[in-house]
């Protein structure tokens, strides 16, 4: 599986010579869009930066991260490549490049995306194991053992590279034959040889074969996660998925599986999820990785969401707190605690926490969204109207922001531009039945 790392705050945003306020704004909106996943309108707020600065090589890798995380493979190969072009000295850009490459199967057009990578990094021994692989998978396997001698010298003998030779041989032929599976099973005492053969014969579509492989090296080792790990995606390809959930709950279970590689895998899950077993099935997996780490606030927060996926708001605001208490360096987990509070009616808490949010975050326009409209509640309107304003300096097109400064316009008895608002805020995309019958009778509505 690959997880693609988008730092856009590593990168330079503004470049002189144009409107950085303007630029900013835009591009930090878009941002914010593209992480609600509200894809449209954050390329309709990156194509806006364009406008203003056509070369802006950062905001052409927004746009291509955009369109690459909804598969639109040929729309972000146009904007990476651009990208590219403008920055070749940007490791992330190529990063990208790469992974797009490997989603098209595009082998031949890695490699000298490969050699970019080496070179802006050439103590990077995983660029050089890539490079190789796709030399492998493009058929020049000669060139992939000429490779291995390479990295043998610059970085010296190591298990690793020693399986993918293996992995080379196996690969040129046919995979294993049926005499040298045999041996391998009643032979095998390398787990990770087992484990690397049960791999390519996965690749191969025998499924069968894999998962004798795999279940020897758990008989070997039983502690293993990635065994369980690769015997999961084994019956996947089965698609046994009551036992994919069975050697993923083995693998979550142990200690040694990093929390970090639990958050990713429950997520994937969760995401664009329709089934209602999948659903069970990842739940059932973050109690898990819970119980197993129960000190890390990222998997703390991943059951926090799910809480509140199933609309269990106390329990789910309870779970987040408890992260806030041990971190305040987790964005969206102050963004929950904000709505959840909001939504049970407990304004002045909020006020509080979006108080504290706004210490850390003082560029998040939805901070001041929550704590104007929680001020609002609390009968502090004055306050609340300079919040929602602040809001819409740094997102003056959101629909919600919008409505929310008319409410208070007409709470301030401005009814006239009240109502200019709530239509701009329709305008915009929102379009609630309460928002129509405020537009239509022109006052406010709770």
């Amino acid at each position: 599986m690959l997880f693609l790392v988008t730092p856009a705050l590593a990168q330079k945003i503004v470049r002189t010579g144009v409107d950085s306020n303007a630029v900013k704004t835009l591009f930090f909106a878009g941002l914010k869009d593209k992480m609600n996943e509200d894809y449209p309108r954050a390329i309709e707020r990156f194509n806006k930066v364009l406008e203003i600065d056509a070369d802006n090589a950062a905001v052409h890798y927004e746009i291509a991260t955009v369109n690459f995380r909804q598969n639109k493979l040929r729309e972000a190969e146009v904007a990476i490549k651009r990208a590219t072009a403008l920055d070749t000295d940007n490791v992330w850009y190529w990063k990208l490049l790469a992974e797009l490459y490997k989603r098209k199967g595009g082998m031949k057009e890695l490699l000298p995306v490969f050699d970019q990578l080496i070179r802006l990094d050439p103590e990077n021994d995983a660029y050089y194991f890539d490079r190789c692989n796709a030399l492998v998978l493009s058929g020049n396997a000669e060139e992939a053992m000429k490779g291995y001698e390479e990295l043998e010298r610059k970085f010296g003998d190591s298990e690793a590279l020693s399986q993918a030779r293996q992995r080379v041989q196996i690969e040129n032929g046919d995979g294993l034959s049926k005499r040298g599976l045999d041996k391998l099973i009643s032979e095998g005492e390398d787990v990770s040889s087992l484990l690397l053969a049960g791999s390519v014969l996965l690749e191969k579509g025998q499924h069968a074969d894999a998962l004798n492989v795999l279940k020897k090296a758990k008989a070997l080792d039983a502690e293993a996660f990635e065994v369980d790990l690769a015997i999961a995606d084994v019956y996947k390809g089965l698609k046994k998925y009551k036992e994919v959930q069975a050697a993923l709950l083995s693998a979550f279970g142990n200690q040694e599986m990093p929390a970090e590689q639990k958050v990713k895998i429950v997520m994937m899950m969760l995401t664009g999820a329709r089934s209602a077993q999948l659903i069970s099935d990842a739940t059932e997996l973050a109690k898990v990785a819970m119980n197993v780490h129960a000190n890390e606030p990222h998997v703390a927060a991943l059951y926090g969401d799910i809480l509140f996926r199933q609309g269990d708001l106390k329990a789910a605001l309870d779970q987040f707190e408890s992260v806030l208490e041990t971190t305040d360096q987790i964005y969206q987990v102050w963004e929950q605690v904000l709505n959840i509070q909001t939504s049970l009616g407990m304004y002045k808490e909020a006020v509080e926490t979006a108080d504290e949010a706004l210490s850390i975050y003082p560029n998040q326009a939805i901070l001041y969204y929550y704590m104007a409209l929680a001020l609002m509640h609390d009968g502090q309107n004055d306050e609340a109207l300079t919040n929602i304003e602040m809001a819409l300096e740094l997102d003056d097109e959101n629909g919600l922001y919008l409505e929310l400064y008319g409410d208070l316009l007409y709470a301030k008895g401005d009814k006239a531009l009240a109502v200019t608002n709530w239509k701009k805020a329709k305008a915009a995309g929102r379009d609630t039945e309460i928002l129509n019958r405020k537009i239509n009778e022109k006052k406010y509505i709770k």
